[in-house]
């Protein structure tokens, strides 16, 4: 997939010039309220028109100001969940989603009705008019609708926050699914971080109707300044990690970050060969010069030391374990472990010391991050 931008609107108080080329299967659009999310998604789908520009997706047309081409929004490859839509339409669910059904290609279709049907809970409500939905029920209708249509891109408006937690969990497997086996793409647009990095860590962050930056999760936080405008609380050391299992006795999640084993807290709905982000706070990592026997730490993780940084009052250390691990400690235990560049250490993280991203509460603060790539950024908090 490609989807080729550069478009201008201005809108009330929002002056959008947006000029993007996306060819990832999954994308998190992120930004503030009012920073164009919802209209740049808009603008894709073809419920708002910009003032000039052009709008490509796979090489085919949607919107060209110079060449007069404005491709229907029914016409468009394209399915939408948007918060700007208010469908009043006196026809039942089952009918409107009947005639979605329909209209698609039997040889494009991906779902069958009754799946989605089910997969949304939407049996209850299907003799009901769209006009008398809940706005969550007409956000699962516009989204199965979307599905059914069988495009070539799936436009998402905060969707997972308006059709609660719940229906979120059964729907996140089902989208992975689909860009895995279909290669469907996504764009999500959201104001939570931790949504967006349920389904993917491509970011595009929007500000103004600007692209402020663009890139994985790690690329971004190493943007001056981004961390806290992500709202991420302090944060040491990001990684991505690929879940192997569950251990439902020992109340744990195995999985691997870089080759390196790490045992987590367990999260049962995470699905095994799935991947998410944690963190490790550096000053949650414990060194030891061996591996230490009879401790109730199951993560004891052999590395070698690459370098240690001074910081005011800690020392950083960065330690090369396949990944890249940044340790906080005081000078004085680096005095007394007399600790040098080139040996070996093992970096002890306590099991419930290590967060998972996408639970991250917003804080102000941010200090050091390691990417785990051998890429760290160190910067005080402001």
């Amino acid at each position: 997939m490609l989807l080729e931008i550069n478009v201008k609107l201005q809108r009330g108080r929002l002056d959008l010039t947006t000029q993007l080329s996306i060819s990832d299967l999954s994308v998190g659009l992120f930004g503030k309220s009012g920073a164009g999310k919802s209209t740049l998604l808009g603008l894709i789908a073809g419920a708002i028109q910009p003032q000039s520009g052009h709008i490509v997706l796979d090489g085919k047309i949607l919107f060209d100001s110079r060449k007069g081409i404005v491709m229907p929004r029914k016409q468009r490859p394209v399915g939408a969940v948007l918060q700007l839509d208010s469908d009043c339409s006196a026809e039942t669910v089952r009918d409107n989603l009947t005639g979605a059904f329909n209209r698609t290609v039997k040889q494009r279709r991906i779902f069958k009705l009754d799946f989605l049907i089910g997969l949304l809970e939407l049996g209850p409500i299907l003799d009901h008019s769209i006009e008398l939905l809940s706005a969550g029920e007409h956000q699962r209708v516009a989204l199965a609708r979307s599905l059914l249509k069988s495009p070539k891109l799936l436009l998402l408006d905060e969707t997972f926050a308006a059709i609660g937690n719940g229906y979120r969990m059964q729907l996140l497997p089902i989208l992975k699914r689909l860009q895995n086996e279909v290669g469907l793409p996504v764009l999500y647009a959201s104001q939570s971080l931790g949504e967006i990095l349920e389904l993917t860590d491509r970011l595009i962050i929007l500000e103004h109707g600007k692209v402020l930056h663009k890139g994985s999760l790690l690329e971004v936080a190493r943007q001056q300044g981004m961390l806290r405008y992500l709202g991420i609380r302090q944060i040491d050391n990001n990684l991505p990690v690929t879940i192997r299992g569950h251990d439902f006795i020992s109340g744990c999640s195995h999985a691997q970050s870089f080759g390196l084993p790490l045992t987590l807290p367990l999260r049962p709905h995470l699905t095994v060969g799935s991947q998410t982000q944690v963190s490790i706070r550096a000053n949650d990592i414990a060194l030891s010069r061996c591996y230490i026997n009879g401790i109730s730490i199951q993560n004891q993780i052999r590395g070698r030391i690459c370098a240690l940084i001074p910081s005011g009052e800690s020392l950083i250390v960065q330690i090369d374990c396949g990944g890249t691990l940044l340790a906080e400690i005081t000078p004085g235990a680096g005095r007394d472990m007399a600790l040098l560049e080139g040996e070996d250490i093992y970096c002890l993280i306590k099991t419930h010391s290590i967060t998972y991203l996408s639970e991250l509460d917003a804080q102000p603060c941010h200090r050091a991050v390691s990417q785990g790539d051998g890429h760290y950024y160190l910067g005080k908090c402001e």
